[in-house]
């Protein structure tokens, strides 16, 4: 960043000379992946109740036939294509995200650019660049506040989400650099979410990633209008980053620009749960499956790891609902334990419930400990004591769950995950998207919409 440049002055003036042939063929293959990932947690998330009353209010609307709403037949506003698909996508919590910033920008891009690549014919190579531009800005802007962000109670994916759509939509929009500098302005103006809803209201937290995606598409829009932002909105004494957190290195923000694309640092979640339960989960189960123990023979766990994991998801109370229970160590490593995995169709009514995981629950602790505390962010980790009731102990360490990019997914990983997420829809038309999706590159964004308003709810 020059001196006379602001920091959203220097990213729109990349963007907007970004080309795809500069981007690494192993990033374009991952960026697929992600999209992926994201369209199948979408499919599952249809069946969720806040994405259903999301789809049945805005489908009720109409407007002008722009973009394809998941799970409705009819096309709708680009605005609100992005704001629905959003929802949809958080619903199940099973998205990608980024350790170092707390942050899950593909929620809030992919569905924006989507909707966006629909509504102006756009190619999926087109897509693609502008997916993987919106994820970079998402992810340095949020490594660069995090976790002070985070620890004042700010859900950055809603904060932080609207700059990577608003990119991704600009560069489908192909703006001059002024116009993508006021579009990045204005999204930041909207950045918005409480983590309050992880402690009462889960149901609506993806209101957040669907809010910022639906921003994107506006910004662009008015920035296309000739509406102009503050170019110091993001470094300015009343600007983002004084507002929102109390410490931010600014000083990373550019590190690599064009060189490093920061989706290629994306992790993918392989448990429906909130990402801060994985290590453990992922423990509960190795332990289990090294040392043969049944669900029956665990009389006590014991977790130990860093802050941000025990705030958020360390809760001693039973959830009574499945959005809670995402958000519960104790519960969702019990349910781990009794089921052998952490799937999305475990967080139903019947399984909170569930007398006999709540009886394990009440006896799995979480605790902070001092050697994770010091490793986060660049590890995520928890250390499990599990006491069988025969008296035998067993320890062990997980220093990043399964998924990120040093402990990664394969292709046959996501691609599994994919088709899981999917089941109950039709298979040819499953199978069809997920072909589509591998070769993107070599189709249009519409080929695609026109096989997901096939998909039922």
């Amino acid at each position: 960043m020059s001196k006379e440049q602001t920091i959203a002055q220097t990213f729109a003036e990349f963007f907007c000379k970004a080309q795809f042939k500069d981007v690494p063929p192993e990033v374009v293959h991952k960026a697929k992946l992600l999209t992926i990932d994201l369209i199948g947690v979408s499919i599952a998330g249809l069946k969720m109740d806040f994405p259903g009353m999301m789809i049945d209010y805005l489908s009720s609307l109409r407007g002008t036939e722009q973009a394809t709403l998941f799970g409705f037949k009819e096309k709708v506003p680009a605005i609100h294509a992005a704001l629905g698909n959003g929802v949809t996508a958080h619903a199940l919590d099973m998205d990608d995200g980024y350790r170092f910033g707390g942050v899950h920008a593909g929620v809030a891009v992919i569905p924006a650019a989507l909707a966006y690549a629909e509504a102006q014919k756009a190619d999926g190579k087109a897509f693609l660049l502008a997916m993987i531009l919106g994820y970079d800005i998402v992810n340095r802007v949020s490594k660069a506040m995090n976790p002070s962000h985070l620890t004042r109670g700010f859900h950055t994916t809603g904060t932080l989400g609207g700059l990577g759509a608003a990119a991704a939509c600009g560069v489908l929009a192909d703006l001059n650099s002024e116009q993508m500098c006021s579009a990045l302005s204005l999204a930041t103006l909207q950045g918005a979410g409480l983590l309050q809803v992880l402690i009462e209201g889960s149901m609506v937290k993806p209101l957040h990633p669907g809010k910022a995606a639906m921003a994107g598409v506006l910004s662009v829009d008015m920035a296309k209008r000739g509406a102009k932002g503050p170019v110091t909105v993001i470094e300015a004494e009343k600007g983002l980053f004084h507002a929102m957190a109390d410490e931010v290195h600014a000083e990373t923000l550019f590190e690599g620009l064009g060189q490093h694309f920061y989706l290629a640092d994306q992790y993918i979640k392989l448990h429906a749960a909130c990402r801060h339960i994985h290590p453990a989960a992922d423990g509960v189960l190795a332990v289990m499956k090294d040392h043969k123990l049944a669900f029956a023979d665990i009389e006590s766990v014991d977790v130990a790891t860093y802050p941000v994991a025990v705030s958020f998801c360390g809760t001693t109370e039973t959830p009574d609902t499945a959005e809670g229970a995402k958000f519960s160590i104790a519960y969702s490593v019990a349910m781990a334990a009794y089921y052998g995995d952490v799937g999305e169709d475990r967080y139903v009514p019947s399984v909170v419930t569930n007398l006999d995981i709540q009886g394990l629950a009440s006896r799995i602790t979480s605790r902070l400990d001092d050697g994770w505390t010091k490793a986060y962010p660049g590890q995520r980790g928890a250390t499990m004591v599990i006491t069988s009731k025969a008296g035998a102990v067993h320890k062990v360490d997980v220093p990043l769950a399964k998924g990120e990019p040093e402990n990664p997914a394969s292709d046959e990983d996501i691609i599994a995950k994919f088709r899981h997420n999917a089941e109950g829809q039709e298979p040819q038309l499953v199978e069809a998207i997920l072909s589509l999706l591998l070769s993107f590159e070599n189709h249009s964004v519409a080929e695609l919409a026109d096989l997901m308003r096939q998909l039922h709810r």
